[in-house]
């Protein structure tokens, strides 16, 4: 009979442990979220706003701060270390991609972008066409192609879509790959008779149609 006693007082004792443990979780994540979370949010989207007012007015190096111009300013680059958690993060790795690409370091460029995580579709086949943007710049034309393609498909879209079927269309035409250039042209022809850059699709049609 004892031993059923003890094993009882044993379960409870689990019990009461269990409920104390996911009190302090709780506690924790609270304080995380609505405290830790809140502040640094509102203080990276200050640096955040501070970096772009420097990048509106064309100051890239500064908005994008990678040699710590002012010790007491981050910039794009100091933003996702010094508050790696908040929104304001995220969106600086994008501005920073910007910048890095504006300044000719493509490899950071690309590395940034690939870090950004974007819900936004628009922002989302923008990072994919930025991407593909520095991998031209590195002659890397197979890369560029390949996020290109993405970039034209994450959601078909008046704006973005044409576009990146567009560079795709002309980077595979220097590539030599006359069919898939043809390919492309023609979606865009097809679907987008909006598209800024219409007239020049047509003219590459009919060139592409002649040579085969």
């Amino acid at each position: 009979m004892s031993y059923i006693i003890k094993k009882c007082l044993i379960k409870k004792k689990i019990i009461f442990l269990f409920f104390i443990f996911l009190i302090i979780v709780s506690g924790i994540y609270f304080f995380f979220t609505k405290i830790f979370l809140v502040s640094s949010e509102e203080k990276a989207m200050k640096e955040l706003n501070y970096a772009k007012q420097y990048l509106y007015k064309g100051f890239i190096d500064k908005a994008l701060n990678r040699k710590k111009i002012k010790i007491n300013y981050l910039g794009f680059s100091g933003i996702p270390s010094k508050y790696p958690f908040t929104k304001a993060s995220n969106i600086s790795k994008f501005y920073a991609g910007i910048c890095y690409y504006k300044l000719g370091f493509y490899k950071e460029s690309i590395k940034m972008m690939d870090q950004f995580s974007a819900k936004d579709e628009i922002l989302s086949s923008l990072k994919y066409g930025i991407i593909g943007d520095a991998y031209v710049q590195m002659k890397n034309k197979e890369k560029a192609l390949e996020n290109y393609i993405i970039a034209a498909n994450v959601r078909n879209n008046e704006i973005t879509t044409p576009l990146y079927y567009y560079k795709a269309a002309l980077l595979s035409f220097y590539m030599k790959k006359y069919k898939n250039s043809k390919y492309f042209f023609k979606k865009i022809e097809e679907r987008y008779p909006f598209f800024l850059y219409k007239k020049n699709v047509e003219k590459y049609i009919v060139f592409l149609e002649k040579k085969n």
